[in-house]
């Protein structure tokens, strides 16, 4: 199961929704006024391209001449010039023409709502996605017509969808996956395999990065994105293609692309099909994690974060590479905050995938360790004499809020793996940390516990508890001694205190309810796999199990929307912190 949570980060409001293409700081001389328009516009109507360039030009650094609103788009349109601009951009005859005028619906429909409907209603998208299909028009036309048509995708869902049934989407891949193939053959031609992918062409360059850019804009989510699982497999084809090259601006775009599209086709399986995650797109992604700008980390954590959200096989993929040992400095204390959450997120969905991919997980020792040193009470210390929590010096420059977050995904990582690694994993596990189940009492214990915090912990107890019950009870051991510490350290007094200060929750009272049917039974029997008191037998009932001796609450992987624009809008009211106790096998 999936679950998504809804978490979204501030500096992704705007982030690519539109861009506008400007001129910087034009000599004064060169500076258009509103009083000459209507004598520019006059030239747009002449039969002879040369002299509409030039008035297209003119009406072109009108806009890019640096004013910061919308005035100036509004100037253009009150002229009336957008049939007569549509005409143009078809003559493939004269490409400087076409690319003023593609620069110009490119700042128009950079602007407000207003100003880009303007441009759907005088149908600006099947003319521009025309331009990138024909054979006819040039790379920086084409790249152009992209950038316009990407900021129609910033506007709404509405639109995004509109342009994903004109397969608008489709044309623009087609010509990012055919422009980086040819770089990449060129390359391969002329230097060994192992030389770095670089575009040393500028123009070609920015062409591919203005594509690349649009794109990922387009990658949106919308209404029915899943509809259209079929126009999102080029898109991720030519994505995959551009992170591969060097060009920091090109392969940050790209992720972020590819991050949408695998966000948003989610368990639609003929996308899966379709679509192969290859062991170079790993290969590249893992190795991008060692990159020295934190920063730029982000969009490749999140592309992996939905990559491992998918099938098993493509984060089997990923463990072939050198993903864990690169992910293993984003998991330390003094990493950037939202990098280290998304890092741990990783690692929880890869655990959350089968036992073989646990057990390699497992095996990395210093992401485990780490783990286990996030389950804690940010900015304190607990004091074993006195059983309470104590804030360190430095507890006031906690940033707390962010810092729960971090302990709830390493909650994340254990409750996974100790639902689905295999009986030596979860050994060997204890064995190497054998105060876990300690750890998560001491936390269980702060007064001021998250109540998801709360809720996680006790979900990795129940785990604990139920694996290493079925673990004694294999071997031949009378009384599981995990579940005796735990009784012996004061759990059911601890379970009653914590109803008590939770008393509506729900979710809480269901996890203490098993977890004292536990502690009961080990004080009332030395059979763990053969007692059954009628209150055990109605929590089984409870959870619709027939014993829940064994039980543990199911692993999930998880995907994070971070805002209403960078993901599939039918998702966003998914339901999460979903309950689901499963019965182990003995």
């Amino acid at each position: 199961m999936t679950i998504d949570e809804f978490d979204p980060d501030t500096f992704l409001l705007e982030l690519n929704r539109k861009m506008a293409n400007v001129s910087i700081n034009p000599a004064a001389s060169d500076v258009i006024v509103k009083d000459t328009l209507d004598h520019w516009r006059r030239h747009l109507y002449d039969d002879d391209p040369d002299i509409c360039f030039v008035g297209v030009q003119h009406l072109r650094r009108y806009l890019t001449q640096g004013t910061s609103d919308s005035s100036h788009v509004d100037d253009l349109l009150e002229l009336n010039i957008l049939p007569r601009l549509k005409d143009w951009l078809q003559y493939n005859e004269h490409p400087a023409l076409q690319f003023e005028i593609a620069w110009v619906i490119t700042n128009i429909a950079a602007g407000n709502s207003y100003q880009t409907n303007a441009l759907v209603e005088n149908d600006f998208i099947p003319v521009l996605t025309e331009v990138l299909q024909s054979n006819m028009n040039t790379l920086t036309v084409k790249a152009q017509a992209g950038w316009a048509l990407s900021n129609f995708a910033g506007e709404s869902p509405h639109l995004r969808e509109q342009l994903l049934e004109q397969n608008s989407l489709v044309m623009i891949a087609l010509v990012l996956q055919d422009t980086c193939q040819d770089i990449i053959d060129t390359i391969h031609k002329s230097a060994s395999l192992h030389l770095r992918l670089t575009i040393a062409n500028h123009n070609i360059l920015s062409d591919v990065k203005a594509l690349t850019w649009s794109l990922s804009n387009m990658s949106r989510g919308g209404f029915r994105t899943a509809n259209y699982w079929d126009r999102y497999v080029p898109a991720f084809n030519a994505l995959a293609l551009c992170i591969c090259f060097e060009h920091k601006d090109v392969w940050v775009d790209a992720c972020w692309g590819l991050s949408r599209i695998m966000y948003n086709m989610h368990d639609v399986h003929p996308f899966y099909d379709s679509v192969m995650i290859t062991n170079q797109l790993c290969t590249r992604l893992a190795s991008l994690l060692k990159h020295e700008d934190l920063s730029v980390i982000v969009p490749v954590l999140r592309c992996i974060i939905n990559i491992t959200s998918g099938p098993n096989e493509h984060s089997e993929r990923l463990l072939e590479t050198d993903l864990l040992d690169n992910l293993a400095h984003l998991t330390n204390p003094d990493t950037a905050l939202p990098i280290r959450r998304d890092a741990f997120l990783v690692v929880s969905n890869l655990v959350a995938s089968d036992d073989t991919l646990v057990k390699t997980v497992c095996d990395a020792d210093y992401i485990i360790d780490s783990v286990v040193a996030h389950i804690h009470v940010p900015g304190h210390v607990f004091k074993d004499d006195t059983c309470e929590w104590l804030p360190t010096v430095s507890s006031a420059y906690y940033h707390q809020a962010e810092e729960w977050k971090i302990t709830l995904e390493s909650l994340w990582v254990v409750c996974n793996l100790t639902n689905l690694g295999s009986d030596e994993t979860i050994q060997k596990l204890l064995t190497k940390h054998e105060k876990l189940p300690k750890l998560l009492l001491n936390l269980l214990m702060f007064q001021s516990l998250p109540n998801n915090v709360c809720v996680k912990a006790l979900d990795v107890t129940i785990n604990i508890i139920g694996r290493t019950n079925k673990i004694s009870a294999s071997i031949g051991i009378a009384a599981n001694p995990q579940l005796q510490s735990l009784v012996q350290s004061g759990l059911a007094d601890l379970l009653t205190s914590i109803n008590k200060q939770h008393p509506d929750n729900e979710d809480i009272h269901k996890r203490t309810h098993v977890l004292i049917g536990f502690a009961e039974d080990c004080q009332s029997t030395s059979a763990p796999e053969i007692a059954q008191s009628n209150d055990s037998s109605s929590i089984a009932a409870l959870f619709g199990l027939n014993s829940y001796k064994f039980s543990t609450v199911g692993a999930n992987k998880r995907r994070v929307l971070r805002g209403q624009e960078d993901g599939d809008i039918r998702l966003i009211a998914n339901a999460v912190h979903n309950l689901s106790i499963t019965e182990q096998q003995s």
